[in-house]
């Protein structure tokens, strides 16, 4: 879990021909780093395309495979996170 306020955001991505979502990293400060790209799925877009708090995204329990595959992905990036931009 992350003391500060960071927020995952989702922007759609349809360029050649595919559809995906493009997800970012907010600070408190608002400094934004990209995180990863996804294939598109409603839902997933739905629930971070306003931004939604990492601690909350990553205790995040649901039935939709595409939100969890998301949210499994998200938990694999959390040494790195912790390491590259020193988010605590």
């Amino acid at each position: 879990m992350f003391k500060e306020n960071l927020v995952v955001i989702g922007r759609k991505n349809f360029r050649d021909n595919t559809k995906q979502i493009d997800y970012f990293l907010r600070d408190s400060v608002g400094r934004e780093e990209y995180l990863f790209t996804k294939n598109y799925s409603n839902n997933s877009y739905d629930l971070c395309k306003g931004g939604v708090r990492i601690n909350t995204l990553l205790v995040t329990k649901s039935k939709d495979y595409r939100i969890m595959r998301l949210v499994e992905h998200l938990k694999r990036f959390v040494p790195y996170l912790k390491q590259e931009y020193g988010f605590v």
